[in-house]
Order: C-alpha cells, then sequence, then structure tokens
C-alpha cells in the first residue's frame, strides 16, 4: 500500500498566489481611484465603489475556499491499494484508491478508471488526471512524491496511460 499526502510547496504555492491575487486587486482599486482623482466626471464614484466592492467581495469568497481548502487538506491522504489475486475459497479483490479527507474514507476501484493522464510543464510533472468509465475525472495534484504517484498508478493501471 502507497500513501501520498499534500506537500508544503502545494500550500505554499497557493498562500502565494492568494497574496498576488490581493496584491492585483489592490492594484486595480489604486488605479481606479487615482483616475477618480483626476477626472472625477468620467470615472464616477459609482465605478470606483463598484469596483472596490467587487474585487473585495471576489478576495473574500477566495480566501473563504482557500481557507476551507487548507482545512480540508489538514489530514487528507490517498492510498494506492493494489489487487489482491484470489486465494482459496475467496474472491479476487480489485485495486482501490482511497482517499481520506474531513474525517471520511472514500474508495474508488481502480476498474472504473479508463484511462491515465500525465501533465507537464516546462519538463516537470504538475498534475495527473484519472479519467473514469462515467466521463468524469479526477485531478490530482499537489501531492508530496507526485512522479512516484504516476509511476505507482501506471503500474496498478497497464495500459491505460494516454499522452
Amino acid at each position: 500500500m502507497e500513501r501520498f499526502v499534500i506537500g508544503r510547496e502545494e500550500r505554499r504555492r497557493r498562500w502565494i498566489n492568494v497574496g498576488w491575487g490581493l496584491l492585483f486587486s489592490g492594484a486595480i482599486v489604486v488605479a481606479v481611484g487615482l483616475e477618480h482623482q483626476q477626472d472625477p466626471e468620467r470615472y464616477g464614484s459609482v465605478l470606483l465603489w463598484s469596483v472596490a466592492s467587487i474585487l473585495a467581495v471576489a478576495n473574500l469568497a477566495n480566501l473563504v475556499f482557500f481557507l476551507r481548502y487548507l482545512r480540508l487538506i489538514g489530514d487528507h491522504c490517498l492510498e494506492v491499494l493494489p489487487a489482491k489475486p484470489k486465494v482459496r475459497g475467496e474472491a479476487a479483490e480489485p485495486g482501490k484508491l482511497r482517499f481520506f479527507s474531513a474525517g471520511k474514507w472514500t474508495e474508488l476501484e481502480l476498474e472504473q478508471v479508463t484511462a491515465i493522464r500525465l501533465f507537464t510543464r516546462w519538463g516537470k510533472l504538475r498534475h495527473v488526471q484519472l479519467l473514469l468509465s462515467n466521463n468524469r475525472g479526477i485531478r490530482l495534484e499537489g501531492y508530496q512524491d507526485l512522479p512516484r504517484l504516476a509511476e505507482t498508478l501506471q503500474t496498478a493501471l497497464p495500459g491505460k496511460l494516454i499522452s
């Protein structure tokens, strides 16, 4: 059984993205505010307050969703359970993916996976997508040892890798 957890680098990267969002939103509000100071007829106070309020609500929602994400991944892990062959009198058990999040285990039988896609950027593996038989997908990203996770999935699901 292999176990994978979300890495610190992923949490740090997401904090940085939240910071960039706040910075760019602040820059937009400052730019509209400066234009309002220079030409109040063209850039009215309604525009200034609507831009400021929309960006404030958007950033607040982003922060709430991000804090929820951090709470859920605090104890999150993914386990890859290999298939168990048939043993005297017992039925064979298919391989499974087990997700632990928010205090609950969720299982996915590997038989439901129809394909694996690996997405790279600048030569580095960024995420793994599992395509399911019901035409849905599961995106696996941010795990501490993502290349090993991809290798483990390829071993558990031979011939299902598509490029």
